[in-house]
């Protein structure tokens, strides 16, 4: 498994690949955890976009392999959503599908916006949108990433707050992430079955050369590094919660 790793990270971009270190808190006031763990860091973080919710529906492959690979800790892995903006989560505007790669400790995340397509969760399901999806891929010429995406179904819906910073020195960048709900779209009223996490999960974004800076950084940050996957999590609300 390590020389598979190796290679296919030799064969990224470099300069795309960044470290994505996750710190998750119980249940807490959101505004009171930015205040002691973002604004009073010596890296002088400061807010740089407004908030705004995320929307997402990940897909997997029948065999659920994305999902057991990031359970399993697969060294050399992906996932596979598309993602919106928006409080109202059932206005899919300006989607964009995205790939994420993970080589190691590091990833990197491919982007595809796909033009003109807008609906609503409210009159279609995550299913008709996958169509729309293969076929706005279609029109755009873009045939590999349609054959990927004709080979996977959808496993989980998810929306969330986020809030942005960025270090004084431009190097660091940290997101905050709460009010996660989650939904199956395998359930016909999927929209009235939504299952929530109360934790809050913060997010330390950074290129490979700022590893040894962002130790320093770590160790002012009250909680552990934590494995933390949104899909993993939900999916296992669905599986293993009554």
């Amino acid at each position: 498994m390590e020389k598979a790793v190796s290679r296919i990270y030799f064969e990224a971009k470099e300069e795309k690949l960044r470290f994505e270190r996750k710190f998750v808190f119980p249940a807490t006031d959101v505004a009171d955890l930015i205040e002691k763990e973002v604004l009073t860091n010596s890296f002088c973080f400061s807010e740089i976009y407004h908030r705004r919710a995320v929307n997402n529906i990940y897909f997997d492959r029948p065999d659920m392999i994305f999902y057991h690979q990031n359970v399993e800790g697969d060294g050399n892995r992906k996932k596979y959503r598309i993602r919106w903006y928006g409080d109202d989560m059932t206005r899919i505007e300006k989607p964009v599908l995205e790939v994420k790669k993970k080589f190691g400790e590091v990833g990197d995340k491919e982007s595809v916006k796909l033009k003109n397509l807008n609906t609503s969760l409210g009159d279609t399901d995550a299913f008709q949108v996958q169509s729309l999806i293969e076929q706005a891929l279609f029109d755009q010429g873009d045939l590999d990433c349609l054959m990927e995406m004709q080979k996977l179904t959808p496993r989980l819906i998810n929306t969330y707050e986020r809030r942005y910073f960025l270090s004084f020195c431009g190097r660091f960048r940290i997101t905050i992430d709460y009010n996660m709900r989650f939904f199956n779209p395998d359930l016909n009223d999927f929209l009235g079955a939504v299952k929530a996490i109360d934790n809050i999960v913060l997010e330390l974004k950074y290129s490979r050369e700022d590893d040894h800076a962002a130790r320093q950084l770590s160790q002012e940050i009250g909680t552990r590094l934590s494995k933390n996957s949104k899909y993993v999590q939900g999916i296992d609300l669905f599986l293993f919660s009554a």
